[in-house]
């Protein structure tokens, strides 16, 4: 709509509240015609401005013709628009002069304000950096944005929201400058999270919980801070880069409200800040939003904090691929591992309902299509994920991840692949998580009785030496203890020729077998069933029979005491302790007190085996005796 055709819709009002302003508008293009000036926005302007000075301060009580004044600022809010931009410059102090008493007065009408401000955006944004360069204790544009940023927060709706959308216009439109940011970016910064922190700080210091009016009102007040936030965060090209990291901890506190307005309020925040990067004028500010994001990562197990923290990083993320999809992409690794440590709850591994197993399938799934041929340039940092889900997943890691440990363990055995390391430490958190018989019957040994295409996989028994921790000792006894049996007898077979490296390889694999025994040890599920007297009677014999296991025998022994009581100095409830071991305190007194009736035979034994052992080799053996004198009954 051009300018005249505005003034043509006032000089026919269809309302009696536009009839004011239609007089006024009459009045002013009289004396124009009496004084033979031009009808041009200038004209309309200069008029404008005198009759304001007259509405504004009446001088007989200092009040304000509200009447006259509401349709004065009316039309100077319509006509300053058209008035050059260099005059609005030169004049600058007196229009905002003559403007501040209606911005200021507590008792002006909302409609009075709504246009003042309106000509308040018109004045600022026609200002150069060299206007907006002048300290805020001078009439400057300084100042009139200190007085916007009241407005902004004023109880009012309407008042504040005209406000706000000066506040936006303002700074997108900054003076020409190298400069990023608008001039007044940082100072609307600075107030808007001033008045959010300072209304926070007064919301909590009162009583937690507490619904009356004092309450409600601050939290009414954070609500209109937030929203003052919200309008300088929107504005291009966006929150200035120096505020950011304080922004950020400071929404990340809100987010976690039990207020569902203000943790909205605060997403909508970190909402137009990503939306307002995602073009390239102000896309450099996101590697340091995301930063500021990043550090803040709270603890795994505050669950409120987390769920916000991670909807605001994956959008961040999302903007991110659109702004730098290879940078983006070689980080989603990492990415990857974050969510999936802090993503599953330890109640969904506990006690998972169908739906969460489902998820549980579906994640697993996305885990092992990161292994196809399609992401094989980046293996190895896929490798660190699946380490990741492995030890997220635990014992429910089996049959989910049963195809990415086959996968995983096929590449392992070929001699051309060269990511070995990486593999062995997928395979290694398998054995932790799965357990070592859930990996063997996904990758078998093939030792005792290789076929023709099945190839023996001993390099598997130094990863289960390290990995193997609070299983089924059962497993150990049907598995290994055969195992080491085939092996020795293969050796006694070949009689007392000279040593091949056959008879070597064999005796090596006895010994790597009973190297897994203290793992086996080091609480497991089943000892009360495992350990028996049948098994008391089997290693009483390799104790005195095979000098060169001791070592190992004794410091498996050792841990079926020592991991045991352990558990009854935890400070941790049964609950926990059921999810990190899968036994309870009770559970733990029961292995010790079945361990109790075996103690009397087996220190005999140690006795015997320590008197027939030389002094420099006793160590291990009296460390043994010693755990088990800790748990003899007392006669």
């Amino acid at each position: 709509m051009s300018f005249e055709e505005r003034l043509e819709k006032i000089r026919s009002p269809k309302l009696q509240n536009q009839r004011e302003t239609a007089i006024v508008l009459s009045a002013v293009e009289d004396t124009l015609r009496d004084e033979k000036h031009n009808q041009s926005p200038v004209a309309y302007f200069a008029a404008l401005l005198a009759l304001l000075s007259q509405a504004i301060i009446v001088p007989s009580n200092g009040t304000i013709n509200k009447d006259l004044a509401s349709s004065v600022v009316y039309l100077l809010d319509l006509v300053i628009a058209h008035v050059p931009t260099a005059l609005l410059r030169s004049k600058f102090s007196q229009i905002l002069t003559s403007l501040a008493p209606a911005l200021t007065n507590q008792d002006a009408e909302a409609s009075l304000l709504r246009s003042s401000i309106g000509c308040l955006e018109s004045l600022l944004v026609a200002q150069d950096a060299a206007a907006w360069a002048q300290p805020q204790n001078q009439i400057s544009p300084r100042r009139a944005m200190t007085g916007l940023l009241a407005l902004a927060s004023d109880q009012r709706p309407k008042v504040r929201k005209r406000a706000q959308e000066a506040i936006t216009q303002v700074l997108k439109t900054p003076p020409p400058s190298p400069l990023l940011d608008h001039p007044a970016a940082d100072m609307c910064a600075e107030t808007a999270l001033k008045t959010a922190s300072d209304v926070l700080a007064a919301s909590s210091t009162r009583k937690r919980g507490s619904r009356d009016a004092a309450q409600e009102k601050h939290q009414s007040g954070l609500l209109h801070a937030l929203q003052l936030v919200k309008t300088v965060a929107s504005a291009s090209p966006g929150w200035p880069s120096k505020k950011i990291e304080p922004l950020c901890e400071f929404l990340m506190i809100i987010s976690r409200s039990n207020n569902e307005y203000l943790a909205m309020g605060a997403f909508e925040v970190f909402e137009v800040m990503f939306t307002g990067m995602a073009d390239t004028f102000s896309s450099s500010k996101l590697p340091r939003l995301m930063d500021a994001i990043s550090e803040l990562k709270p603890p795994q197990n505050d669950s409120q904090l987390l769920p916000p923290w991670l909807a605001v990083i994956s959008r961040g993320y999302d903007v991110s691929a659109q702004i730098s999809p290879e940078e983006t992409f070689h980080k989603l690794p990492s990415l990857f591992v974050s969510f999936l440590v802090n993503c599953i709850p330890d109640s969904v591994i506990a006690e998972p309902s169908i739906f969460e197993e489902k998820i549980l399938e579906n994640l697993a799934q996305a885990a092992e299509d990161l292994l196809s041929v399609r992401y094989q340039a980046a293996w190895m940092e896929v490798f660190h994920v699946q380490v990741t889900l492995l030890e997220a997943l635990r014992w429910r890691a089996y049959p989910l991840a049963r195809n990415i440990v086959n996968t995983i363990g096929e590449l392992r055995a070929s001699d051309s692949f060269n990511g070995k390391n990486e593999a062995d430490a997928v395979l290694g958190r398998a054995i932790q998580s799965m357990g070592p018989q859930a990996v063997l019957e996904i990758l078998p040994l093939n030792l005792a009785r290789s076929k023709k295409g099945q190839p023996g996989r001993a390099w598997l028994l130094p990863l289960l030496r390290e990995n193997v921790i609070n299983t089924n000792l059962t497993h150990f006894r049907s598995e290994f203890v055969p195992l080491s049996e085939a092996m020795y007898q293969r050796v006694i077979d070949l009689g007392e020729s000279e040593k091949t490296v056959e008879i070597k390889i064999f005796e090596t694999i006895v010994h790597q077998t009973w190297a897994l025994f203290p793992g086996y040890c080091n609480l497991p599920l089943d000892l009360v069933t495992a350990f028996d007297q049948g098994f008391a009677e089997l290693l009483s014999n390799l104790l005195y029979s095979q000098p060169e296991l001791r070592t190992d025998i004794c410091r498996a022994l050792q841990t079926l005491v020592e991991s045991n009581r352990k558990i009854l100095v935890i400070e941790a409830s049964e609950q926990e302790l059921r999810f990190r071991s899968r036994l309870t305190k009770t559970d733990a007194q029961a292995n010790l007190d079945h361990l109790a009736q075996y103690a009397g035979n087996l220190l005999a034994v140690l006795f015997n085996v320590y008197s027939q052992t030389l002094p420099h080799h006793r160590g291990h053996i009296l460390q043994c005796i010693n755990a088990y004198l800790s748990i003899t009954p007392e006669k």
